[in-house]
């Protein structure tokens, strides 16, 4: 249950990426993520309700990460995302995006303590190689000058960080709140950061403009990606180490790819293919490094006998 939870996670996050192209192209830079935060935390405010119970019960600790979340994992992703994405091209995003499987890894090794292992370590250099071939196959490189291709890359990699702090941040909490209600609380949180320049925008914006496509895109962007999204990434998170989890990574970007077949038009190349069957065989590995280290851990717990069962 906690693969199917990070995998489909990942998969209604990959879904974010071509419903961005048509958000962005019909609302401002911050009213657009203002309406699709506001309308998934007004959504899962439900929760909340039937979770009550559970607000009096967390800690100042869990609440700095629960508005770390919101703030650098929502907020910041958001702004460094939509700005880089407007100075380099999408390939050259997509390849700087890539990065988040090891990027996570990473950080789990060096702030949670997770042993990363050599099959762990394999599956990420898979998700990664397939994220690639996926993203580069039948494009080219462009940018409109040196300046916006470092300015742009470095903008997309605060968003890869943002992304692994959410991830972190999210690892660290789980384990005091119910995952369920985090998404709600990060939710909200985001909403009030941007609710001034959202608003701003709001007042001088014609909602008449936008077209149904990118009405329902934008419900879509804030329901999917992040509601449902992100409950399923937070429920696997609390089941596994964040180390595991990022071999799942690799399946945002080929499910963002299967959506824009279908919905922006995009060209399919075979090679596309090969990057799919490599994505897959990152979720492989690491599903199978984690059930052989469970397994050896109930191995030494077996074979474990306390002092005291042992005569005097």
């Amino acid at each position: 249950m906690a693969y199917a939870a990070l995998l489909f996670g990942m998969i209604f996050f990959g879904t974010g990426t071509p419903t961005t192209k048509i958000v962005t192209s019909g609302f401002p830079l911050f009213l657009a993520p203002f309406l699709r935060l506001l309308t998934a935390a007004v959504l899962t405010t439900p929760i909340l309700v039937l979770y009550r119970g559970d607000l009096r019960q967390i800690d100042k600790r869990s609440w700095l990460y629960i508005i770390g979340i919101g703030s650098v994992g929502l907020v910041a992703f958001s702004l460094f995302l939509l700005t880089g994405m407007k100075m380099v091209s999408g390939v050259m995003g997509a390849m700087v995006m890539s990065l988040s499987p090891a990027a996570v890894a990473i950080g789990a090794a060096l702030f949670l303590g997770d042993n990363l292992g050599w099959r762990k370590i394999l599956a990420v250099i898979f998700s990664v190689t397939g994220v690639l071939v996926i993203n580069i196959s039948g494009k080219s490189i462009q940018a409109s000058g040196i300046f916006e291709l470092i300015l742009g890359s470095l903008l997309v990699f605060g968003a890869v960080c943002s992304a692994t702090a959410y991830s972190l941040f999210a690892k660290k909490v789980s384990d005091n709140v119910r995952p369920i209600i985090l998404v709600p609380l990060a939710g909200w949180v985001a909403v009030l950061l941007f609710a001034v320049p959202g608003i701003y925008q709001a007042v001088s914006f014609d909602f008449s403009t936008p077209t149904t496509q990118q009405w329902i895109a934008l419900f879509w962007w804030g329901i999917g990606p992040f509601g449902i999204g992100t409950m399923l990434w937070f429920l696997g998170l609390k089941a596994v180490k964040a180390s595991t989890a990022s071999g799942f990574m690799g399946a945002m970007p080929a499910s963002g790819l299967l959506v824009s077949y279908f919905w922006l038009g995009d060209q399919f190349y075979w090679i596309h293919l090969v990057g799919f069957a490599l994505v897959l065989g990152g979720i492989g590995m690491v599903t199978w490094a984690h059930w052989l280290s469970e397994k050896e851990a109930k191995r030494k717990q077996q074979d474990y006998t306390p002092y005291h069962a042992f005569p005097c």
